[in-house]
């Protein structure tokens, strides 16, 4: 029995101790020494999905290219090939070998012998050394498992390409293909069963990619066919219908695909997969307008655009490349193109290369709901809202699930205006469980302190969705007493954001909101965020009840977009502290100075004033005046809009001033069964353009009328006047 995330281990002379005899072996024997070998493998090598010569040729002389020599400058004066004192999780990243592939990659840039001779020194003491390691992780081996074997094949099967006719020595070539070979054996012995994850998926992916760049392989055909198993089965069972991968996190997804899409471009038959296409458009649908994905679960900040100019590429999607242009330079567009092998089919080479000089971008949807990634997505003009609200996903070794639910990120003018802790630096970070996973590092409602349990028992109530406001409710349980939160954004300018908390019971409940900037107290529980030279965001709490207020500093990675990068930085935490669990925070970005917002109560009502603009806020509707005037009213499941409309069946609604002095309205009523409506009458009332009769004097009381909605639908009444 395994005593690992992996099976027991089986590591033996055919992985790890592959000679010259081997070798020979493994290719039907087709030379009796090394030089033969490697004479025939030339000769029978197919190219890799993703070329090295294209992409060395499109980065050449560009900062792209000065990364590479940066990375590949410390072999030339020497590395420990060992990892010692990487940490417990760095140590197995450092046997990825990219800080190897770099030396390699350096080579073809410049020409400069000096750094295959490095490649070639630290390859060959790698070998020699790094059964000597031994990692932290029980039953886990540094080098012969499942992200190692993929990861050290990605980097270096592309390589075989060019270091095959290179000055590289026979000795140190076989022992690069035999590191191949030993880990295709490995992950095609461990991969012999479906299981969940990104382990098994990307390491399924490079085993067909092996078999196709090295169709000569007496094993190849067998690992091509065990790949495409697990890669159909993951695309079925770990690739969620709304396109996301399985454990929700944006950094994860993005190597998943990354990974399916070097699938992609050997087996038509991925790039026809439904859920392939999903995931692009999932990234689509996560990015900001500054052309980056929240670092939401144990993830990185995404910039997406590379691979969705990649997904264009493969899915022969003009508009994936559109929605990538909009966040690439000319310059960076031409050079990432460039770097694609050129199609065989003239059509759609050509297709793909009338795509790169598009530049329409379709608008996205108001509203997006991922409902099996558990996101909901809110969208003003310039305000965004990422909501939280999905499962705790488990994972080989431990889980990526961050301990929150119901939280959220607001974003707007490109930049992050509440954000959150997002993923670690290192595994290794001791802050790793404490603030980056921990509810802590959240913008939620903790209670007594406590860590969220995994599970949650989150219900999502039914969304509304309307041109003026949106309103996405949801209740959990994963603190022990039921709670439940209500995110409601209105879209029209002043576009700001509601949050209604509610929590059951005596504790100490804990509202925690993060920013990039200090929060600075600006009137009785209100407080601002912000730069003077950008966005910020002010938020008033309304809840009324005794509170105690602290400010703590954390850290978190930061969007910078001038060169589509990210960097850690000061993330700043609000906690409003308080002995029951009702909150009401009112969240209003804004550019330069702080606008002066006053929120009240009336009748029930939330009230909020900004300027010349007055909401009204109930449970059921929002009302907007203007300069005195109704601008909109809207409800949703509501008996009434206030003084404007009465229904004896709920029903979602809106109404607007008709724009005539004479105080007439336009409602706009969906209802699902026959129902009874009391508007206030003007001189005729039209229902979908036909004049009707209504009752005067009706039920609903004096200066009402009634008329009746025949059955369910969406109905215009215009005629009804307001005061």
């Amino acid at each position: 029995m395994s005593t690992g995330p992996e099976k027991p281990r089986h590591i033996d002379g055919r992985i790890n101790r592959i000679g010259t005899d081997d070798l020979l072996k493994a290719f039907g024997s087709p030379a009796s020494d090394l030089a033969g070998l490697r004479a025939f493998v030339g000769a029978q090598l197919q190219r890799p999905a993703w070329p090295l010569p294209e992409w060395s040729d499109a980065i050449r002389s560009t900062p792209a290219a000065d990364a590479v020599l940066a990375a590949a400058a410390p072999l030339l004066d020497g590395v420990d090939v060992t990892g010692r004192g990487c940490g417990r999780s760095q140590l197995y990243g450092f046997h990825y070998l990219r800080w190897l592939s770099a030396g390699a990659e350096a080579w073809l840039l410049t020409g400069d012998d000096r750094y295959l001779q490095a490649f070639e020194q630290h390859l060959d003491d790698w070998v020699d050394q790094r059964d000597s390691v031994t990692g932290e992780w029980p039953g886990l081996d540094v080098i012969w498992y499942s992200l190692g074997t993929w990861a050290r094949c990605r980097h270096l099967l592309p390589m075989l390409e060019v270091l095959t006719p290179s000055a590289l020595s026979d000795k140190v070539w076989g022992r690069l293909l035999a590191t191949l070979v030993g880990g295709a054996r490995w992950a095609y012995d461990e991969h012999d069963v479906f299981r969940h994850g990104n382990w098994q998926l990307v390491c399924a992916t490079e085993l067909l990619h092996l078999s196709a760049v090295l169709p000569s392989l007496v094993e190849s055909a067998a690992w091509a066919e065990r790949a495409r198993e697990r890669i159909e089965e993951h695309l079925v069972l770990d690739i969620y219908p709304d396109g996301g991968h399985y454990e929700r996190s944006p950094g994860y997804h993005g190597m998943v695909l990354s990974a399916l899409q070097t699938a992609a471009r050997i087996d038509p038959a991925v790039a026809a997969h439904p859920r392939f296409t999903a995931m692009h458009t999932w990234l689509v649908e996560l990015a900001s307008s500054g052309g980056w994905l929240p670092h939401l679960q144990d993830s990185g900040i995404v910039w997406p655009a590379t691979a969705l100019l990649r997904g264009s590429y493969l899915l022969d999607s003009p508009a994936l490349a559109q929605v990538a242009a909009q966040w690439l330079t000319p310059v960076e567009l031409a050079t990432e193109a460039a770097s694609f092998p050129a199609w065989e089919d003239a059509e759609r080479q050509d297709r793909w290369v009338r795509a790169l000089g598009q530049s329409v971008v379709e608008a996205l949807p108001r509203t997006t709901v991922l409902p099996e990634s558990g996101y909901t997505i809110l969208r003003s003009d310039e305000l965004r809202a990422v909501i939280n609200h999905g499962p705790h996903i488990e994972h080989e070794l431990e889980s990526h699930s961050h301990r929150s639910v119901l939280d959220l990120v607001l974003d707007g003018w490109q930049q992050p205006l509440l954000w959150e802790a997002g993923g670690p630096p290192s595994y290794d970070d001791p802050g790793y469980l404490t603030w980056f996973q921990s509810g802590r590092g959240h913008n939620t409602v903790l209670v007594d302190e406590l860590e969220l349990a995994t599970d949650r028992g989150v219900e999502v109530d039914a969304l509304v969705d309307t041109p003026q406001v949106a309103v996405f409710s949801a209740r959990h349980r994963g603190y022990g007493v039921p709670q439940a939160r209500t995110v409601a954004m209105v879209r029209e300018e002043p576009a700001y954001v509601v949050v209604e908390d509610r929590g059951a019971g005596e504790h100490t409940f804990t509202a925690q909101w993060h920013a990039l900037h200090p929060w600075r107290q600006v009137g009785p529980l209100a407080y601002d965020a912000g730069a003077a030279d950008g966005p910020g965001l002010l938020l008033i709490e309304a809840g009324g009840s005794a509170t105690a207020v602290e400010t703590s500093e954390g850290v978190a990675r930061r969007p910078v977009l001038e060169r589509s990068d990210a960097e850690y930085g000061p993330l700043h935490t609000l906690s409003l502290t308080r002995s029951t669990g009702e909150f009401t925070t009112v969240l209003v970005p804004h550019v330069g100075s702080a606008p002066t917002v006053a929120v009240t109560r009336a009748e029930g009502a939330l009230v909020v004033t900004q300027g010349t603009t007055v909401d009204r806020i109930g449970a059921s509707h929002w009302v907007r005046e203007q300069d005195g005037q109704l601008s909109w009213a809207t409800g949703w499941r509501t008996l009434e809009l206030p003084g404007l409309l009465r229904t004896s069946e709920p029903v979602d609604a809106v109404a607007r001033a008709a724009g005539v002095a004479d105080g007439t309205l336009r409602l706009e009523i969906t209802c699902s069964a026959r129902c009874a409506v009391w508007v206030r009458p003007g001189r005729s009332i039209r229902l979908n353009g036909i004049a009707v009769d209504i009752v005067h004097g009706a039920a609903a009381g004096a200066g009402w009328g009634q008329l009746t909605l025949p059955y369910a639908g969406c109905w215009v009444v215009e005629g009804a006047r307001h005061e």
